[in-house]
């Protein structure tokens, strides 16, 4: 399966330890536009508003049922965060990835959405 990594489980972040026995396949954008906001200065939250924000810049990695757990630990999965399949597009070629959104509801009507992560 794929993983879609738009914050710090991306390569030269701190979580990327993660992601150290997984496959990277690619450089990818959402393929649907998503809000993504930097509230904490330190990781991003993707919101699951569909055509809301910008197409969103990340990596895509081949992961296995291991690496899949140690993720849905780290983001708090199903509680904090929720994982849903989307379709990523690199290089004209479409693909589907797991990605985690947040399950929170939260106001960014005043806050700055992204389409790349990066530490402030």
């Amino acid at each position: 399966m794929y993983i879609f990594a738009y914050g710090t489980l991306k390569q030269s972040f701190h979580n990327h330890y993660l992601l150290e026995n997984a496959e990277f396949i690619c450089e990818a954008t959402t393929k649907e536009k998503y809000p993504m906001v930097n509230t904490e200065g330190y990781f991003p939250y993707l919101l699951n508003q569909k055509g809301v924000g910008h197409n969103i810049q990340g990596e895509v990695y081949r992961i296995d049922d291991a690496i899949l757990t140690m993720l849905d630990v780290l983001e708090g999965y199903p509680e904090h965060y929720t994982r849903e399949t989307i379709e990523v597009l690199s290089k004209g070629i479409t693909l589907k990835a797991l990605v985690y959104f947040l399950n929170e509801e939260l106001d960014y009507s005043s806050l700055e959405l992204l389409e790349r992560f990066e530490e402030k």
